[in-house]
């Protein structure tokens, strides 16, 4: 219970659930996109920037964060309406590495060496933070938009026949997967008040997609991949340092016996299904064939939970 209320740890949940949430819409409609360091490391540094050097608050700051995150999908969105599948995987992390780089050589942001001295924003208030995009998250997801988008992931031909655009929802759903990385960075650089390229590697990529693989592609299973791969090293001190192979382990567990997730999308969890879709066992009655007498005989059916005929 003490490692819930350590500070650190919440705003790595917190941190990690909302990086999880960037991967989720995208990847509902069908964009396979990699470039999540790249969209977090211009929210953390933009956002640092404006408090450090211009004196911003930090709320429009974190804000200004997000928005740069989403800004800067808009040529990796125009990409996607060109390339599909592994091209625009590889394309984006590509991008991403490019960004990386950048910000590496770029000595108003302190290069390779970090840039430091952003003011502090608590755990409570980065927790608060993820509740409340987990809400809002969860309400799109289940809105008419979040419904067209997992309509464009599962077949954007016919999508398009029934009249989505599926080029605009794969822009947006980008744009959103870019708000949540940029929101991230912008949270990440105000809690631990020094932010490196070194701190937006591939391994983070890999460490959030095995998250939402865990979890399942909706926003209740990125909290739950999230917050568990998160947790459990900091529960059991000895595999921390084995973190990674833990989370292979997990995914490859997971990919034989449960490969939709622990959450999947397509259905809701089964204690949900049996709470609201219990079938009652009552008797039905049907008339069935006439016999030779001319009386017609009455069969008695008994109906199982699922519906099924005993």
């Amino acid at each position: 219970m003490d490692v819930l209320l350590a500070e650190p740890v919440q705003a790595l949940v917190a941190i990690n659930v909302l990086l999880t949430l960037s991967l989720l819409f995208p990847f509902l409609a069908g964009v396979w996109s990699l470039g999540l360091p790249g969209f977090m490391a211009v929210g953390a540094y933009s956002s640092a920037y404006l408090t450090t050097d211009l004196g911003v608050s930090i709320p429009i700051a974190v804000l200004f964060g997000a928005v740069a995150g989403a800004a800067v999908t808009l040529p990796f969105g125009l990409l996607a309406l060109r390339i599909r599948g592994i091209y625009l995987a590889i394309a984006t992390l590509a991008a991403a590495e490019l960004i990386v780089l950048f910000f590496a050589h770029f000595k108003l942001t302190g290069g390779v060496m970090g840039y430091t001295g952003m003011p502090y924003l608590g755990g409570g208030w980065l927790t608060a933070l993820a509740t409340s995009m987990l809400g809002a998250s969860a309400w799109m997801f289940h809105s008419r938009l979040g419904k067209a988008m997992k309509a464009v992931g599962s077949d954007p031909v016919v999508a398009s026949c029934n009249g989505i655009n599926v080029a605009g929802i794969q822009l947006i759903s980008l744009g959103i997967g870019g708000a949540f990385a940029g929101l991230a960075g912008a949270c990440f650089a105000h809690f631990y008040s020094f932010v490196a390229p070194a701190n937006f590697a591939f391994h983070r990529t890999v460490d959030i997609l095995m998250f939402l693989v865990a979890g399942g592609l909706t926003p209740l299973g990125a909290l739950i991949g999230a917050g568990t791969l998160t947790l459990l090293p900091q529960y059991v001190t000895a595999l921390e340092r084995w973190a990674p192979a833990m989370y292979g382990m997990v995914v490859i567990a997971m990919m034989a016996w449960r490969p939709e997730g622990l959450i999947p999308s397509h259905r809701p969890p089964i204690w949900v299904r049996r709470r609201l879709f219990r079938a009652r066992r009552e008797p039905e009655y049907r008339y069935g064939t006439e016999s030779k007498e001319g009386n017609t005989d009455i069969h008695k059916i008994q109906s199982g939970p699922a519906g099924s005929i005993k």
